[in-house]
């Protein structure tokens, strides 16, 4: 399901937070935005926070996919390096082959671990667009007709 969906939240608990107006005020117009309810939008940033104490060598970033967990500092998602490295790639050669720490590498893997769901979710998007994409590149590739023309039958012409 992605980042906390308060819908969908299995367990839900009430706190009342105190906050200055202008950061109340902060919230209200980003949640208008997105078109979320202020509460909503609050419990995903207390909850980003917190992954962000947890994870700090993790970023997420909003995407056309919604929010998608990165490796700080690269252009490598989360769903993808999880997807290599243990199962396919040694955190070793993984680190070494893109010029990371390896406890960088652990960490994604570790996040992952985390946040399966979400990593699975990312992943699935991410597998729909890229068939997608080679559906809408074979088709732009696809030998042309003339309309009403059908392949493999010889249309004459008025030169003929």
């Amino acid at each position: 399901m992605g980042m906390c969906d308060v819908g969908g939240m299995r367990e839900t608990g009430v706190m009342t937070l105190r906050m200055p107006k202008s950061v109340k005020r902060g919230v209200e117009r980003l949640a208008a935005r997105f078109g979320h309810k202020p509460a909503q939008l609050g419990v995903r940033l207390i909850e980003e926070g917190l992954r962000r104490r947890d994870f700090p060598n993790i970023e997420l970033r909003e995407t056309a996919a919604g929010r998608v967990a990165y490796l700080a500092g690269t252009r490598l998602a989360v769903y993808w390096i999880a997807g290599l490295v243990p199962a396919k790639t040694a955190v070793a050669a993984f680190a070494r082959d893109y010029d990371l720490t390896a406890d960088r590498v652990r960490a994604a893997v570790a996040y992952a671990q985390a946040f399966s769901e979400e990593i699975q979710s990312d992943r699935e998007h991410a597998e729909a667009n890229r068939q997608w994409i080679e559906a809408m590149d074979m088709a732009a590739h696809a030998p042309q007709t003339a309309k009403g023309q059908r392949k493999g039958k010889h249309r004459p012409t008025a030169l003929q």
